[in-house]
């Protein structure tokens, strides 16, 4: 009688290492059921994000060098030439002196480097660093909440104006002997509002106070936004009180995650971030994270290179008129907006916002409510066509009507 052959050897548990490494379709069958309820941004489907798809060059280039680690420029010269070369084309795009900066992860890295330099600011002019604070309106990014913790820093909020965007009176009043960095943003990104600038730096130039602007939502949206359509305050370094602004390549820039830049006007705060390393021959750090993807830098400076200005201008000025096609499906529905946008982010008064929000992702739609301001958010992206766009205020309107309808 022959032998039964052995049955094949179940999969480790994909919470397992395995002894062995798994066959390569088993592992493509775990991937796909791992992203299977992923929405992509060619779904149509994504209302809430302010990224989408990278450029395809970008992407290529990523791709083509993953191998690269920035946090070591003898082995990889040409990442950190790149990212040198990064900073200074958004340098001249937001009127810097090319002074210094960095490619960073993101937003929440480039804000938290440029806090780390106000507190030794705050600290060098005498300041208590117990007591020192962030003043920002109401709106600022929820990750100064983790920068204050991490620095033991306080944040203050100030009010906002009908706009959403920040009262700078009301800031200026609040603005003391312990404040050590007032924060603006330049496009906030719950609401798009952007604050002004220009009137904050003023402020904070004549009480020698360190001013950040957090532009990771609208650093590359304002340089190119059309006159016609855009009527809010601009922004740059033009206003001399500005000491750094925080720019997301990797949102409106159309680089690939992870790519944020923090641009700064004095080369003694690139050097205050300097670190030393351990070993002779490796350069100083100057981030907040050692090993950082050279393909990242590389990958920015393929998007920038390829689009150009020209580029930049062409698709701000189609978001701003799928924005405006936007504000009409919402009009001829009955819906009211929080506040005029500045920018691309939609803020819309709908009643009973969180139950609007789980009707819409019942139906596969993804937007999101501000909890603090109790508005539904439309955030109009490469990726929200106009017909996707009809159909989510379509949604929203068959809704609303079921809300309203007698029980």
């Amino acid at each position: 009688m022959t032998a039964a052959a052995p049955a094949p050897a179940a999969a480790a548990s994909p919470g397992r290492l395995p002894e062995a490494g798994i066959a390569r379709a088993l592992l493509e069958a775990e991937l796909a059921e791992l992203c299977a309820r992923d929405h992509g941004y060619g779904r149509e489907s994504v209302f809430n994000s302010i990224s989408s798809a990278p450029l395809p060059i970008a992407a290529a280039v990523y791709r083509r060098f993953l191998d690269r680690n920035l946090g070591d420029p003898r082995i990889f010269p040409g990442p950190a030439e790149a990212e040198r070369r990064v900073g200074e084309m958004l340098a001249d795009l937001l009127g810097c002196p090319p002074a210094g900066g960095c490619l960073t992860s993101g937003g929440t890295e480039a804000n938290l480097l440029a806090m780390s330099l106000a507190l030794d600011d705050y600290r060098a002019r005498g300041g208590d660093p117990a007591r020192a604070a962030i003043l920002a309106p109401e709106t600022v990014h929820f990750s100064f909440d983790k920068i204050a913790r991490l620095l033991r820093m306080r944040l203050l909020r100030t009010p906002l104006d009908g706009r959403l965007r920040g009262d700078v009176p009301a800031l200026v009043r609040r603005a003391g002997a312990e404040t050590a960095a007032i924060v603006v943003s330049a496009g906030a990104s719950e609401t798009g509002a952007v604050d002004d600038v220009a009137a904050a730096a003023a402020e904070a130039e004549r009480r020698g106070i360190y001013l950040h602007v957090d532009a990771a939502t609208g650093g590359f949206l304002l340089p190119f936004a059309p006159a016609a359509l855009y009527d809010g305050p601009r922004v740059d370094f033009a206003a001399p009180g500005v000491r750094s602004v925080t720019v997301d390549p990797h949102k409106y820039g159309y680089a690939p995650i992870p790519a944020g830049y923090l641009l700064l006007r004095r080369a003694e705060d690139e050097r205050q971030l300097h670190v030393a390393s351990h070993y002779a021959g490796t350069h100083d750090h100057r981030t907040l994270l050692g090993t950082r993807p050279g393909a990242a830098a590389l990958a920015v400076y393929a998007a920038l290179r390829s689009l150009g200005r020209a580029g930049y201008r062409s698709i701000v000025a189609d978001l701003f008129s799928r924005r405006a096609h936007l504000l009409r499906l919402l009009a001829d529905a009955g819906f009211t907006l929080a506040a005029a946008p500045d920018l691309t982010v939609v803020a819309v008064r709908v009643g009973g916002s969180l139950r609007m929000l789980a009707a819409l992702e019942a139906e596969g739609l993804l937007a999101s409510v501000s909890r603090r301001f109790d508005f539904l958010r439309i955030v109009v992206q490469r990726h929200t066509t106009r017909p996707a766009l009809a159909r989510l205020v379509a949604a929203m309107a068959r809704h609303e009507r079921l809300r309203e309808r007698p029980a």
